[in-house]
């Protein structure tokens, strides 16, 4: 087959149309598919399909579309949150470079058969000061492989292989969990159920197209199913990931003390001193290691003797620590 490649050509549209439809029929692909495919190299695309008894080809029910276009943003937020704040629930405002990067992202043409969401997500990384910076298609391959965008894409598929294969081994008695060292929030399982799972009769498909320039550093899964079933014992890890969290302490303070490499540039995390008052009025230390952009926000807050919210599981006597899972200046 002979691929067109100059414009000025009477019949380059139709030459176009024939080399896409005919991968498409080649393939067994729609032809919106190949051409989503073909018009975004420097992206991955991840596709959500809904089928349910009440969802046509082609068409959907208002809210349930609204359901799935909210709880894919918050799928994507979720796990770039998980990556660079792990925690058991992210409160608060979205850190600015996940918010960048959610905004960066697109919702592709739908397609027929059921209902399917295909999520547009640009190459795009962060630098060591935590500012998100788009790749283009000219950027070296393993820079892609590396970037905050493939890293997501992995952790999606990674954590919802992780959330069926842990549900199917309890039900099945199988004492033997999966290994796992990346922690899964509490969002993330709150947006995968809130992708209309919680009917009956739901099947949701979760399908990863990877970029066809960047073949490094791709997950195992590219196909996951989740049905109805899933929904009670998802919605089970949440409640208790929230439990975990409720028992947690909270306290507000100022910034005594900060703790951290001196050159800035390779700063991972630092250790804050936080003086609060307790249940008396009394004055109390504790001291928490948070993350380079938490600890950022921590100088800036003591510079200017700003009041911060600090929630963490304390341990310890007259030396408290706090192992922080969430850390805020309060304005």
């Amino acid at each position: 087959m002979n691929i067109p490649t100059e414009r000025f050509f009477s019949d380059y549209k139709e030459a176009v149309y024939t080399s896409v439809r005919t991968v498409a029929q080649a393939e067994g692909r729609a032809e919106e598919q190949v051409l989503l495919y073909l018009l975004n190299p420097n992206t991955d695309i991840l596709k959500i399909r809904l089928a349910k008894t009440n969802v046509e080809a082609g068409n959907i029910l208002f809210d349930d579309a609204i359901k799935m276009y909210e709880n894919a943003k918050k799928l994507l937020a979720a796990a770039a949150m998980d990556i660079l704040h792990p925690k058991k629930y992210h409160q608060g405002r979205m850190d600015e470079a996940v918010s960048k990067f959610v905004a960066n992202c697109r919702f592709g043409q739908t397609e027929v058969g059921s209902y399917i969401v295909s999520v547009v997500c640009p190459f795009a990384e962060l630098n060591s000061k935590e500012e998100y910076t788009q790749l283009s298609i000219f950027s070296d391959e393993d820079r892609c492989a590396a970037s905050l965008t493939r890293q997501v894409t992995n952790r999606v598929m990674n954590n919802i292989d992780y959330i069926k294969q842990s549900i199917d081994d309890a039900q099945n008695d199988n004492l033997v969990s999966p290994n796992r060292n990346e922690p899964i929030s509490a969002n993330f399982y709150e947006a995968l159920n809130g992708l209309n799972l919680e009917s009956e009769s739901t099947d949701l498909e979760f399908r990863i197209e990877w970029s066809p320039v960047v073949k490094k550093n791709r997950a195992a899964k590219t196909r996951i199913m989740l049905t109805h079933d899933y929904y009670q014992p998802i919605g089970d890890a949440i409640i208790k990931l929230r439990d975990d969290v409720s028992k947690s302490t909270k306290i507000y303070g100022r910034i005594k003390r900060l703790e951290s490499l001196p050159d800035a540039q390779k700063r991972e995390k630092g250790i804050i001193t936080v003086v609060y008052l307790d249940e008396l009025n009394k004055p109390k230390t504790v001291r928490a290691e948070i993350s380079k952009s938490d600890y950022d926000k921590a100088i800036k807050a003591h510079a200017e003797g700003a009041l911060v919210e600090l929630v963490g599981e304390f341990s310890g006597g007259r030396q408290r620590v706090a192992q922080c899972e969430a850390f805020e200046v309060i304005s």
